[in-house]
């Protein structure tokens, strides 16, 4: 792939991105369908995207290196974060706001569909088992160090074990797995079906993002957010290319497990951090500046790892 098919591979999805946003803004459509779209893709179409996947890949080719080839440095930036935290002198609200920014990435909508457009539909299926444990792993970090460093946790809102078991996206790709694994007969006629609804997911996904986007709010606590993006966006994956070479992992699933890894900050930091007690500020600043900037950091792991 050339530095101009790369391009062509890329941008399209960051156009669509700017479609949603665009779309929000000059008031086309009303903010509740975004939000309607939003529960939709999450609940329906992205957990069977991510369960068709696995089912057609099978568990033949997986290895727990490729997990651990997400979950660890994930889990080594996390303890990272909060030292980098504490030497700043961030507290309470913005130390686990600022913490959970710099690991939580947005894998299951703009993670995924990268991998599709830019290492095919192999790459995807493999992607798809990374994202249900990295998915776990950042979950539970994030609802750890939330609920350790903030003032006000949401004690009325479920525990987060209790979020961890109900999220979708972490029970599709158990389900697949298990699908898998018992090699479960499914029929071709329901095969089907679901391979139409799951077709949905990753384009409305990529429109809900754009329009989930907010410009104005990097004017509040910029700093932090070129800070964690720099960890987010360059960090985090170079961590990932450093294990893929010390596990030996074969290139093209380990390319997958970096361009996971490299995902801007997912939408739903900004929500945690608004239900318990974080500094809604600096998360959404976070989202929307690693969103802009992982155009061209995405570029520029695709050069490196030789995709381009």
């Amino acid at each position: 792939m050339c530095a101009m098919q790369l391009v062509e591979t890329i941008a399209p999805i960051f156009l669509i991105i700017l479609v949603g946003y665009l779309i929000r803004n000059l008031g086309v459509l009303k903010d509740d369908f975004f939000s309607e779209a939003n529960r939709f893709v999450y609940f329906f179409s992205l957990p069977v995207l991510i369960f068709t996947g696995i089912v057609k890949s099978g568990l033949e080719t997986f290895s727990i290196s490729l997990i651990l080839s997400v979950v660890l440095p994930t889990i080594a930036v996390f303890f990272l974060a909060c030292g980098l935290g504490r030497l700043m002198g961030l507290r309470r609200g913005q130390l686990g706001t600022f913490v959970q920014s710099t690991y939580h990435g947005n894998v299951s909508y703009i993670g995924l569909a990268v991998v599709f457009y830019m290492l095919g539909e192999e790459a995807f299926r493999h992607g798809s088992i990374m994202v249900g444990f990295l998915v776990l792993t950042t979950n539970l970090l994030s609802s750890i160090i939330l609920s350790m460093a903030t003032s006000r946790p949401d004690k009325h809102g479920p525990g987060p074990l209790v979020s961890i078991a109900r999220n979708p996206v972490i029970i599709s790709s158990l389900a697949g797995i298990l699908a898998a694994y018992v090699k479960l007969p499914i029929p071709v006629l329901v095969m089907k079906s679901m391979g139409i609804l799951a077709n949905i997911a990753l384009p409305l996904a990529l429109v809900t993002i754009g329009a989930s986007l907010t410009p104005a709010s990097m004017k509040q606590a910029w700093k932090l957010g070129v800070l964690v993006s720099g960890i987010k966006l360059l960090l985090l994956p170079a961590l990932g290319v450093g294990l893929l070479r010390a596990l030996a992992l074969p290139a093209r699933e380990g390319f997958t497990g970096v361009l996971l890894l490299a995902t801007p900050v997912a939408t739903l930091a900004y929500i945690m951090a608004e239900q318990m007690g974080g500094d809604g500020e600096l998360a959404s600043s976070a989202v929307t500046l690693s969103t802009i900037l992982s155009l061209f950091s995405y570029m520029g792991w695709a050069l490196f790892l030789g995709i381009a």
